[in-house]
């Protein structure tokens, strides 16, 4: 891995500066315990590695779960590609944020998601975009929309105004999956409420999409017969993690 100083590809500079500060060129000394992942469904079939940063001033040597998104080396990341990376991963946030009536939480999903995107280091030769472990599930829970073929920022909806519900995730308990495939089927727009597996790490770091947050844990042996339940999580706008919910 090459310095930060070592680094020139006018591309990826560029766009850093477009954020404002919001990206950065990290310092490879800072990433440590890179593991090669064997995904191969992410954009452009992207190599991606689990790797470990290590947190700023930090005199304890705390370290953070990340992952690293390989672009490729300079041949590749032309300013084309770079600005086709961009728009995928709607980068920098500020130039996508729209007020968009038929999505009108859109503005707030993207601005989450940012939070979890860190910059860029040099790998083994190659460019990479450093996000925050938790970014992978995005890709799991929401995918790239086959219209536009950006990453979503929901389950159901793009921001082009195609709907299709991801498939990339599960409870690991069939009725339960019905249940909320069901409540995401019954929307005409991407303003109309309905459930959402989240992941438990996003409740734990609080990095949730939407606030507020209620957990309510169900019974081994609940079996949903009413949507009593379900009113009561639309009426409220809740997106509910269903995280582990069956455990007592």
């Amino acid at each position: 891995m090459s310095s930060t100083a070592d680094i020139h590809n006018p591309a990826i500079d560029n766009l850093i500066q477009s954020s404002n500060s919001k990206l950065e060129w990290i310092p490879n000394t800072e990433i440590t315990n890179t593991i090669k992942q064997r995904r191969d469904y992410y954009f452009c079939h992207q190599t991606t590695y689990s790797a470990l940063r290590r947190k700023k001033g930090s005199d304890n040597e705390l370290f953070q779960r990340i992952i690293l998104l390989s672009l490729g080396n300079d041949e590749t990341c032309t300013p084309t590609f770079v600005s086709e990376v961009a728009r995928v991963y709607s980068l920098p946030t500020s130039a996508y944020k729209t007020n968009n009536d038929d999505f009108k939480r859109y503005s707030t999903l993207l601005e989450n998601r940012k939070k979890l995107i860190k910059g860029f280091v040099k790998h083994d030769g190659n460019y990479c975009m450093v996000a925050n472990a938790k970014f992978g599930h995005y890709y799991d829970q929401y995918g790239f929309c086959p219209m536009c073929g950006i990453l979503r920022c929901s389950p159901v909806w793009c921001i082009c105004g195609h709907k299709k519900l991801s498939d990339g995730w599960t409870s690991n308990n069939t009725q339960l999956d019905d249940f909320i495939k069901k409540s995401q089927m019954q929307t005409n727009s991407a303003n109309e409420a309905y459930l959402e597996w989240i992941p438990y790490d996003f409740i734990k770091d609080a990095t949730l999409n939407c606030i507020p947050v209620e957990l309510i844990h169900l019974r081994r042996n609940y079996v949903i017969q009413s949507f009593d339940f379900a009113r009561v999580i639309f009426n409220c706008a809740y997106v509910i993690s269903m995280y582990d919910l069956l455990l007592t």
